[in-house]
Parts: C-alpha cells; structure tokens; sequence
C-alpha cells in the first residue's frame, strides 16, 4: 500500500512554498467521527463515487442517524436511480475496531434489505422531521425531472436485492488491508458493493484545512446467490433466492427460527465466525478462501440433510483442485465424508455427507448432527483454505 507526503503550497504571486502536515482525526479541534459525517454529508462530491461503483452516483444526501433494527447508520445517500449509499465513519484504533465496524455495516445492510419503500420513507421522515416522500422530495432536488413512480419502483427493487453500496471512512485504515477484505468475503450476503475510504487531512496554518479522501481498498458487486440440491437429485443447481421447495410451504418466520440455533454455535477455531442463516432452508459458514463456503442444508422433498463444501464454480473447482491433493488426509479428519450422490463435476470430486431427516426423533438432534459436521468441517477446512489464500 502506497504512503503519501506532505502537501506544498504556493500561493499567487510568492515564490515560496508552505508544506502541509498530515493531522490525525479525532485529536486536533474536535475532528472526531461526528465532524467527519458532517464534512462528507455537507460535501458528498469529496467522495470518489466514481472509484468505487459509478452506478451510485450521483450521491445525495439523504439524512443522518438512519435508524435501522441494528443501530443508526451515519449517513445516507440515494441516487437518481434509487440506490442506497451507507456511510459509516469510524476512527481505526485497534484491529478490534475495524473488524467490528465491518460487521456493523453487514448488519446495517441486511436490516434495511428487510424493508419496502414504505419503510424506508417512514425511517427517513423519523431522522430527519421531513413529511411526504422525503427520499424522492430529495433525489428530485438534483433531477427535477424525475418520475415518482419510476423512482419508487427501481428503490423498492434495490432495497429487495440489497444492492447497496457500503462505505467505511475514517483515518489511517491502510494497515490490515488482508484481513478486511477477509472479514468481507466471508460474510457476504447481499447483492452490494463495498469500499474503504481513507480520510486525510492536511493543515495549512492560518490558511485553513485540506481534506482528501482516496480509495483504499473495494470489492466488486457480490450477487446473492446459493446452492440447492436439485430435483434431479444427481447435482447441485445455483440459484436465486426467489426459488421455493416444493411440497407444502413453510413461512420464512419458521424456517428462520428453525435454523436459528445453529447460527449461535461456537466452533473449536477461536476465529471461526458463526454460521449464517440463508433462504432457503440452509445456513453457511464463510471460508477464507474467495467464492466458498461450507453449506448446511434440510431438505424436506428429498427427507435428508447434509453438509458440503461449497462456493462459486470457478472459485470452487480452483479449490477442489489443491484440496483433492490432500484428500486422502482430508477424509481421514471427515469419517463418513464421500462425494457420491451430489456432486458438481464427476471429474472433480467434492466433500459431502448426508443423513436422512428420518434417523433423528427431533430436530434439536438433527441441528446438533448439522453442528458437529460443521466444526469438523471448519477443523478441516479453515486451515488449508487460509493457507491456499495466501
């Protein structure tokens, strides 16, 4: 990661020049987290939209302290075209502070994917005191040719495939780059983009202050998609969240709160985070590895549930290709791990196991079968994954 120097300075008509030293924020004049939102709400254009994901722009100012079920978002922005920017603003202390600041932001973005366009209007009327349409009033403001229904609709659809753009600023975040992107891969879930925004800050004496924001890491759209067992029985299909099971259907509600135990277990690798729960009917624990995974599923048209390895095609069979070259070392640590009845490429074998819903008398056995498969995948698998990312 590049380091940058001071500023010169030469002002009309001198020859001299002044230099500029970086000043950190949240020690000079009371630049603390709250200035800093306040800088970027009342100047959106300083930041480099365009670096990131040029479909949000342009950015306008929505509100501040958006209340969302985990916790106020900084800032908000919307575009033109309906998409949701979220700025959280934070001061990196310790690498304590910044992994929980990620996972502050992926959980602000799951809440408000959870909401239709009435709620969004209804929370952004509660932050800023502003009655009627306040997002379209606002976004109108900078296109006053736009159309209110068209608006209302492409907003709706953004907030319902979570496609937003997710923003972390703050000062001196170039150090711990790897294992940021880290935490980002393994939980993403929803169809946004992401970037870091370093903040620096240059004083000039009597002459003022400079603000410079740059790009320091982001990612590229991550689309929300997982992996079913087929109908067909012999392979597993990718597919879109809008695909239901067959037979007689259950409420999100209950199959949330079905699933919801296994997403509180603990697992023997300290640096394992918890599984999250997927629609539908699955949960899944992220791997440092790009693009895979390890599923739990329960499927109830076919009586069984199980545990795979999975992820991405491309980013999988990468994967599998060095994973299989241990895999007799592998399936040692997984008794009763196989790739026999489903399986992406014959020629490319995976690591699955399965049990029939059947063989357990309740689902708190069946839950506790799916947790022990899935620490010993995490024993299995963690360690190599993480070593092949390197």
């Amino acid at each position: 990661m590049p380091t940058y120097g001071n500023i010169l300075l030469r002002q009309d008509g001198s020859v001299a020049f002044m230099t500029a030293r970086r000043s950190a924020l949240g020690f000079t004049d009371g630049r603390d987290e709250a200035w800093l939102r306040d800088v970027l709400v009342g100047n959106p254009e300083l930041l480099p939209i365009e670096e990131i994901d040029p479909s949000f722009a342009p950015l306008i100012p929505l509100c501040t302290e958006l209340q969302t079920e985990a916790g106020p978002v900084d800032a908000v922005f919307i575009s033109p075209s309906g998409r949701l920017t979220l700025v959280e603003c934070k001061l990196w202390r310790n690498p304590e502070a910044r992994r929980k600041v990620i996972a502050q932001i992926l959980d602000y973005a799951r809440a408000v994917s959870g909401w239709s366009y009435a709620d969004l209007q209804r929370r952004v009327a509660a932050a800023t005191g502003r009655k009627g349409n306040a997002p379209f009033e606002t976004a109108r403001e900078v296109q006053p040719d736009l159309d209110e229904a068209a608006f209302v609709d492409a907003t709706a659809k953004a907030l319902r495939e979570g496609r937003f753009l997710l923003l972390i600023a703050g000062d001196g975040i170039r150090e711990g780059l790897s294992g940021m992107a880290e935490l980002i891969t393994r939980n993403a879930a929803l169809g946004f983009s992401f970037g870091l925004v370093e903040v620096a800050l240059y004083e000039f004496g009597e002459q003022g202050l400079v603000v410079q924001p740059r790009v320091v890491a982001r990612t590229e759209t991550i689309e929300r998609t997982f992996l079913r067992v087929g109908d067909e029985g012999e392979r597993l299909q990718e597919v879109t969240d809008d695909t239901e099971e067959e037979g007689e259907p259950v409420s999100r509600a209950e199959e949330r709160a079905w699933w919801e135990p296994l997403t509180r277990i603990s697992f023997d690798d300290p640096e394992q985070e918890p599984p999250v729960y997927r629609p539908r009917n699955h949960v899944r624990v992220q791997m440092p590895y790009s693009g895979v995974w390890i599923t739990a599923f329960k499927l109830m048209s076919d009586g069984v549930c199980g545990v795979f390895l999975a992820g991405r095609k491309t980013d999988l069979h990468q994967a599998l290709d060095r994973l299989n070259e241990e895999r007799e070392a592998i399936l040692a640590e997984l008794p009763g791990v196989s790739h026999s009845r489903y399986s992406y490429d014959p020629e490319r074998p995976g690591f699955s196991i399965y049990a029939d819903l059947n063989d357990f008398e309740t689902d708190e056995a069946c839950r506790e079968w799916l947790s022990q498969q899935l620490n010993r995948y995490v024993n299995a698998f963690r360690p190599r994954l993480k070593a092949m990312a390197r």
